[in-house]
């Protein structure tokens, strides 16, 4: 009688299991096919599994672009190398932050050294700014732009946490502890 209950419970258990496991393979099915620099309505979509995002276009022409939020982060997706404001062959994720002297070149070059995936700078009002360039010559396949999406998640949150929110810190008189 008790192997039997064991049995059914390994039973239930199994079969409550069944959507969870299921839902990986749905999401996987959803990440088919190639992304190319024509598909702004696809990469708003991969985006939005992170969080909000929208396609805008600028009246200077340029190819459309696309403004997103990640973790509380906004941030935007710029079509590059357009031919005719269609067909880009690269995106470019920025995020930049509004600094008041808050971050320095030191930081951004600290940054820089330390990482592979992105390019971090002070723009011409001195804003903190982190870039990161992805090439779409030839499309990628959705699952790899969704992997460029995590990264970029990464890119964000690590760019937070180890220099925006230090430099505000040291700005506010709350100058960083150095460890010896």
């Amino acid at each position: 009688m008790c192997v039997l209950r064991i049995s059914m419970q390994a039973l239930a258990l199994c079969a409550l299991s069944v959507p969870f496991l299921a839902a990986p393979q749905m999401a996987a099915a959803q990440l088919g096919g190639i992304v190319t620099g024509e598909d702004v309505e696809r990469v708003v979509e991969l985006a939005r599994a992170y969080g909000p995002a929208e396609r805008r276009h600028d009246d200077a022409g340029d190819g459309p672009w696309i403004r997103a939020e990640m973790d509380g982060v906004v941030y935007t997706i710029s079509f590059l190398n357009c031919t005719d404001g269609v067909d880009c062959r690269s995106v470019q994720f920025r995020a930049w932050w509004e600094s008041e002297g808050a971050h320095t070149i030191a930081q951004m070059n600290q940054w820089n050294r330390d990482r592979r995936f992105s390019a971090a700078y002070l723009d011409s009002d001195m804003n903190a700014t982190v870039e990161f360039d992805v090439n779409l010559t030839g499309g990628v396949t959705a699952v790899n732009f969704d992997d460029t999406l995590q990264w970029w998640a990464t890119v964000l949150r690590e760019f937070t946490e180890e220099v925006i929110d230090p430099g505000f810190a040291g700005a506010a008189g709350n100058a960083p502890v150095l460890q010896k």
